[in-house]
C-alpha cells in the first residue's frame, strides 16, 4: 500500500456527522455550505485535513485532482456516497478547481436532481482551465440536459424541447472544440435518437464509428435502422 493510500484511508472519517435531515453532511456538495453552517469542530477537522495533505504532498492543487480522481473511481463503480465524500475533500483542497464541481454535477445527475446538477455544471464550465478536458465536461453537461429532457412526460413538448436544445448546444460546442473526441459524437447520436431526429443521429453515429466503433451500441444501431434505413454515403 503506498503512502497516498494510507493517508487517504486515514482521512475518510473526517466530516461525518449527520445533517438535521439525517443524511451525512459529507454527502452534500460543499458539505451543504453556505445553507448549512459548518460546526467549529468540523471546521477544525477541515483545517487539519488541508494542512496534513499540504505537508504530505506539498501541492494542494495536485492533491485536489488526486481526490477528484478517487471520486470519479467511486462514481464509475456506482458508489455515489463515497464519490461525493472524495469530491468534497477535493473541493476543500482547492475551491477554485473545476473538477469537484464536475463531480458534484455527476452525482446529482445520477440521482436525477437535475437542477442541482446544472448549477454545478455551470460552475465547472466557468472555472475550467484545461482545454483537453473541456470537451468531456461539455459532453457531460449535454448529457445532463438530455437526461432532464428525457425524464419529462412526452406530452410536455415545450420543456422537453428546451432541454434538448440546450443539450444539442453543448454537444455542438464540444465537437467543435475537439472533432476527434468520439464520446461526444456517440452521446449526441444517442440523444438525437430520443429527439426523433433519426437523420442527424445517423450523421453522428457515422462520425463516432469512424473514431471509436466500440462506443456505438448495437442496440442504438438496430433501433435507428428500425426507424430509418441507413442513409447512403455520398460519393
Amino acid at each position: 500500500m503506498n503512502k497516498y493510500t494510507i493517508l487517504l484511508l486515514s482521512l475518510v472519517l473526517l466530516s461525518s456527522c449527520a445533517s438535521p435531515g439525517g443524511m451525512r453532511i459529507d454527502n452534500y456538495p460543499m458539505y451543504g455550505q453556505p445553507e448549512i453552517s459548518r460546526p467549529d469542530f468540523l471546521q477544525k477537522a477541515d483545517e487539519d485535513f488541508i494542512n496534513k495533505v499540504g505537508t504530505e504532498f506539498g501541492d494542494r492543487k495536485k492533491a485536489s485532482t488526486m481526490w477528484w480522481q478517487q471520486g470519479d473511481k467511486f462514481a464509475n463503480e456506482g458508489n455515489l456516497d463515497y464519490a461525493m465524500r472524495r469530491y468534497n475533500q477535493s473541493w476543500l483542497l482547492d475551491p477554485e478547481n473545476y473538477q469537484p464541481y464536475w463531480g458534484f454535477a455527476r452525482v446529482k445527475t445520477a440521482t436525477r436532481e437535475y437542477e442541482e446538477a446544472f448549477k454545478y455544471f455551470k460552475k465547472a464550465n466557468e472555472l475550467i482551465d484545461d482545454p483537453y478536458q473541456k470537451p468531456a465536461l461539455l459532453t457531460d453537461t449535454a448529457l445532463g440536459y438530455h437526461n432532464k429532457a428525457n425524464s419529462l412526460d412526452k406530452n410536455n413538448t415545450q420543456e422537453r424541447d428546451k432541454y434538448f436544445t440546450l443539450a444539442n448546444s453543448k454537444f455542438e460546442e464540444s465537437t467543435k472544440l475537439d472533432p476527434t473526441y468520439p464520446n461526444a459524437w456517440a452521446a449526441w447520436a444517442h440523444s438525437l435518437y430520443f429527439q426523433d431526429n433519426y437523420k442527424e443521429s445517423w450523421v453522428k453515429v457515422k462520425k463516432a464509428l469512424e473514431l471509436d466503433a466500440s462506443l456505438v451500441s448495437d442496440t442504438l444501431l438496430q433501433n435507428l435502422k428500425n426507424k430509418m434505413p441507413e442513409p447512403l454515403q455520398k460519393k
